[in-house]
């Protein structure tokens, strides 16, 4: 991956970016290769200018062939606000060019294939970023809203392996074109798209228990800060895995965990952190009953 530095943001171009690139130079777009280069940009610039308007101090940018991910100081995956409010900002800007572009071609001030192209590459980063699994912008949209009521890290595994489906119907669709109607830069266009797709699904799934616990961290300041935070009632039987009791944490409550007795009354009470720390310290198999 090329790393790049702009102040004191480390910008990660992924190298199926310049594969696509390449596609697109091979085939004698260059041009528009530029231009894909250039929208992508500045899908990743609105949800970047987006995060910093919140307040988040953004660190590295991680730019894919049709979007990307922008890493800040606070965790925002899964708040159901900023997250989705920080997704939806790239797929806005690219509806506001499509617009921009289609004035200016209605009223005759710009024409010619690369406006065309420019209308069209635009229609495409908004629809293909708002498809609603990860990692695109869509994805973390119904991430933000399902992590409470389904807990961070099983919606989060859900979405990123229905990405990972997609990405293979698009890599079938990619060769099936090619063999059926010869449409090289459509069909290129699918195998990179879904082959980008299945690579970053796997790596959304490594990466949900990591978030989950920057996330754990910083509701524990909040809470020390705040003095207060809503709460959320989990209740399991001895013989739960701890890895089942950590899919159902959220973001924005801290979670109490109620162990039953045999006879169904309490025999302890548990919090998160004596939770996700039996985890780390024993195993994800490991019973509840036997912290």
């Amino acid at each position: 991956m090329l790393v790049a530095k702009w102040r004191a943001i480390e910008i990660h171009l992924h190298p199926m970016l310049f594969v696509l690139l390449a596609m697109y130079a091979a085939l004698g777009l260059v041009a528009q290769a530029l231009l894909v280069f250039a929208l992508v940009i500045s899908h990743e610039l609105a949800h970047l200018l987006t995060a910093r308007a919140y307040g988040f101090q953004v660190t590295a940018l991680e730019v894919f062939p049709l979007g990307g991910i922008a890493h800040c100081n606070d965790t925002f995956e899964g708040r159901r606000i900023e997250e989705s409010l920080l997704a939806l900002a790239g797929p806005a800007w690219n509806a506001l060019l499509l617009f921009c572009g289609q004035v200016l071609r209605w009223q005759g001030f710009w024409n010619g294939l690369l406006a065309d192209d420019f209308v069209r590459f635009n229609f495409w980063l908004a629809v293909f970023n708002l498809v609603p699994v990860l990692p695109l912008d869509g994805g973390r949209v119904v991430r933000a809203l399902a992590a409470g009521s389904f807990g961070f890290v099983r919606s989060t595994k859900t979405l990123a392996r229905a990405g990972q489906v997609f990405g293979l119907g698009l890599i079938w669709a990619g060769l099936a074109s090619a063999r059926l109607i010869n449409l090289a830069e459509g069909s290129a266009l699918l195998v990179v798209l879904g082959a980008y797709l299945w690579w970053a699904g796997g790596k959304e799934v490594a990466a949900a228990r990591l978030t989950f616990l920057r996330q754990l961290a910083r509701k524990k300041e909040e809470l020390a800060r705040r003095g207060l935070m809503p709460g959320k009632i989990v209740t399991v039987q001895a013989n739960t895995p701890l890895v089942r009791i950590v899919e159902e944490l959220t973001p924005d409550r801290y979670a109490l965990v109620v162990l039953t007795s045999e006879k169904f009354g309490v025999a302890k009470t548990l919090t998160e952190t004596d939770i996700v720390e039996g985890m780390l310290r024993q195993g994800i198999r490991l019973p509840v009953g036997k912290l």
